[in-house]
């Protein structure tokens, strides 16, 4: 059985679950959530990007075997 999930929901709900597993501080997760914002304009946004479709890439054709 395949159950497809939007990306955004599935890291939402990881999130959510490391902030109260780890009592993370609420700051420390909107300062993360402003440097991710910070990192997609800066010089290194491409090959964030790139590496995450990678490894996205090579975990779909693990799991499609």
């Amino acid at each position: 059985m395949n159950v497809s999930l939007p990306l955004t929901l599935v890291l939402v709900i990881v999130g959510w679950l490391i902030v109260r597993n780890l009592r993370l501080r609420w700051w420390v997760v909107t300062a993360l959530v402003l440097l991710g914002f910070y990192l997609a304009d800066s010089s290194a946004a491409p090959l964030i990007d790139k590496t995450t479709r990678d490894g996205v890439q090579v975990i779909n054709q693990t799991g499609s075997k």
